[in-house]
């Protein structure tokens, strides 16, 4: 080895050294820091961690067994998820796209629940968009029902039955979440 060569060697071991030494100091001071901090969370009052809601959803079950019935549903001979309105395959009613007939606990069931929960207001419910489209009398955000009214007045059966749905949303905690 060239003289050159062991002094660049020598220089990078030197370096290596004190770099090693500053990180140990660095690590030690980290941990007495951390050691500490705990021992200072031991002090005083025991806390009780409980899940805190973080959100909420609809309740797929009530979903299945009472609204997406309505969409099946021959409402004054119009149906919903009929191909010339919401039909997920050919339909042309604006964001709410519906698989027919969809079965219990099938892929095109949840993917109608996420449609129809997508337009939902949570916080006010009455304000939801799948209630107010088809409303008779209102004119929505993004203006009226292509398909007519279907729900006569707010005391329509279906118009409460989906308003129910949406009131009752189940909440959804840090412990609940995928």
């Amino acid at each position: 080895m060239d003289v050159k060569h062991q002094k660049r060697t020598k220089h990078m071991n030197d370096l290596l050294t004190v770099n090693y030494k500053r990180f140990s100091f660095v690590r030690g001071s980290l941990v007495s820091t951390s050691l500490l901090a705990l021992v200072l969370v031991g002090c005083g009052e025991s806390v009780k961690n409980e899940e805190i809601a973080v959100n909420q959803q609809l309740i797929f079950e009530d979903y299945q067994t009472s609204v997406n019935a309505i969409f099946d549903m021959d409402l004054d001979g119009k149906v919903c998820s009929s191909s010339g309105c919401h039909n997920i395959g050919n339909g042309s009613g604006g964001g709410l796209k519906l698989y027919p007939n969809a079965a219990q606990d099938s892929f095109e069931m949840d993917f109608n629940y996420r449609v129809a929960q997508s337009l939902s207001n949570l916080t006010t419910p009455s304000q939801s968009k799948l209630l107010l489209e088809p409303l008779a009398g209102t004119f929505s955000i993004t203006g009226s029902h292509a398909g007519g009214d279907i729900f006569a007045n707010v005391n329509d059966p279906n118009y409460l039955t989906i308003l129910a749905w949406i009131s009752n949303p189940e909440e959804v905690t840090s412990g609940d979440t995928p």
